[in-house]
């Protein structure tokens, strides 16, 4: 038991004695392993964390915070933000790409291929330096990354020890190895290999890794996810590859990759099917759920990924039609499974779909959703494996969001012509620009918002 001394700052300074407990260290990443500290984070405590001149913070502020730093002193955080070597060089962190990462952890995100070997390294690098720790999701993925990795792929990352002193040589072996599954029209998409779909963590570790926001609730439209497609080429589209691989015999295909029978057990109900009319293809989380959750920020081709995603049996799910028509696109606050066995096992999924694709979740979903897995009895997620890395194209603008400042249509960061509207969309990160009142304003993300405004 480790006892220490915080200093809380609220208004008045409070100094109050806690006492905790030291996790294990990782045996691969080296890392001690704790849950985050999600409370108290303010932007206002890293002063410079995002400077247009500098390159992106590697680990940002608010994981830097929840990992350790909220027993930090001013002083260090200075530090901290000072020691250029834990901003990210050359690991494929750009003012675009950490805008669309925003403060998540490589749990949840991670740069394209070519550079997450050394975006995971210096991760770790920086983590180990500056002692601070990680949670159990975090390990996990990044337990997979590492141990995927070619011996002969490796960053030896140099950081200044916490606090200045000696420099801190932090090699790490980190993956590059990858599967190629074929595309619509013969082309590939490329993936990092991040393990089977066994073991894991338990669902309700992967809950906590979810972000809490609420859900964006215009301008979804079901044909903004290109569904039911033959992303691989084969002559099946998606629905007819889920019936045949679901299917508990071997399903009869005819011409056209037409599927006239089969045997289809559906979980939600129990009851199982032979006539594949009577069976419906259902998104676990369904596609206006993603939309209000994240996908509304996401480009055409990730929609398109997620409406036909096939690399993890849990996004997609043979059931009786009925019953999908029932569930519609309601969250498990509104809908569970009518049968009660299979409702761990649901939510479980759940989390895993969301947890995957970056999706958040509202208050009441997210209470509702943990409330259930505590009574679970320890239900475990499977490892999920690793997204396809979609074409590196500008994020999508949401449909019927409001209208963006005129005089954000300048390429390249800077000062823009004309008054800016505060609030409204803008483009691009760190441009600076001045309101009808002459107050000045920024293009940047919030704490609880990725996607660009006009704020102060």
């Amino acid at each position: 038991m480790k006892h220490r001394w915080l200093i809380v700052a609220c208004g008045a300074a409070l100094v109050i004695a806690t006492s905790s407990s030291a996790g294990a260290a990782d045996a691969v990443t080296g890392l001690e392993v704790k849950a985050e500290v999600r409370a108290g984070f303010r932007s206002a405590l890293f002063p410079g964390a995002v400077v247009a001149n500098k390159p992106p913070l590697v680990v940002p502020a608010r994981e830097v915070w929840e990992s350790g730093a909220n027993a930090w002193t001013p002083a260090r955080r200075l530090a901290f933000l000072r020691d250029t070597s834990v901003r990210s060089g050359d690991v494929g962190l750009t003012v675009r790409t950490n805008v669309l990462r925003a403060d998540r952890d490589p749990a949840q995100w991670l740069p394209a291929p070519a550079q997450r070997c050394a975006y995971v390294a210096k991760w770790i690098a920086v983590k180990k330096a500056w002692n601070l720790t990680a949670d159990p999701a975090e390990v996990a993925r990044l337990r997979r990354l590492v141990s995927a990795c070619p011996a002969s792929v490796a960053t030896s990352t140099t950081l200044v020890a916490a606090g200045g002193g000696a420099a801190t040589s932090a090699p790490t072996t980190l993956p590059t190895s990858r599967t190629t599954v074929p595309a619509s029209g013969g082309n590939a998409v490329t993936t990092t290999t991040a393990g089977s779909a066994v073991g894991g963590a338990s669902a309700l570790e992967v809950l906590a890794t979810i972000r809490i926001l609420p859900e964006y609730t215009v301008g979804y439209d079901r044909d903004l996810f290109p569904h039911c497609k033959d992303l691989d080429g084969d002559g099946c589209d998606t629905r007819k590859e889920v019936l045949i691989a679901e299917s508990r015999t071997t399903a009869t295909v005819g011409s056209s990759c037409a599927v006239t029978s089969g045997s289809w057990y559906s979980p939600y109900d129990g009851a199982t099917w032979t006539d594949p009319s009577d069976i419906d293809i259902d998104h676990v989380v369904a596609l206006n759920e993603a939309w209000q959750s994240g996908a509304y920020a996401w480009s055409t081709q990730q929609r398109t990924n997620y409406a036909n995603d096939l690399t993890d049996d849990r996004t997609l799910i043979a059931v009786t039609d009925s019953v999908n028509q029932s569930k519609s696109d309601k969250d498990p606050t509104q809908w569970l499974p009518p049968l009660a066995s299979y409702r761990c096992t649901y939510l479980a999924h759940w989390v895993s779909v969301k947890a995957r694709w970056s999706l958040a979740m509202d208050e009441a979903e997210h209470r509702v959703v943990a409330s259930a897995l505590a009574g679970c009895g320890g239900q475990t997620a499977a490892v999920a494996p690793a997204l396809p890395v979609t074409p590196d194209t500008p994020v999508a603008s949401p449909v019927s969001s409001p209208v963006a400042s005129p005089a954000t249509t300048a390429a390249g960061a800077g000062q823009v012509a004309g008054f800016v509207t505060p609030g409204a969309f803008c483009s691009p990160f760190g441009a600076t620009g001045v309101s009808d009142k002459g107050v000045s304003y920024t293009c940047k993300p919030s704490d609880t918002e990725a996607r660009n405004r006009w704020r102060r």
